[in-house]
């Protein structure tokens, strides 16, 4: 049975994951074109990198944290 760690790690990466996808993106692009710029940044660039630093945050945190993805069992 998954614990906990192992359900959130999957659901973090699952929304991430879909956040990045075409049809939220489209979505998404409404607001950019309202509002090109966010803290003088492109606003896409801004919500897609987000996203990528939530995945790699993601595996990095899991990597650290869940004895299954360790580097112990290779």
């Amino acid at each position: 049975m998954k614990s906990l760690g192992h359900k959130l790690f999957y659901a973090v990466l699952i929304v991430s994951v879909l956040m990045v996808n075409p049809p939220i993106v489209f979505w998404f692009n409404d607001y950019c074109v309202e509002h090109p710029l966010l803290l003088g940044w492109p606003t896409m660039y801004i919500w897609l990198e987000f996203w990528f630093l939530v995945m790699i945050a993601d595996f990095i945190i899991a990597a650290y944290k869940l004895k299954a993805l360790s580097l112990i069992h290779i």
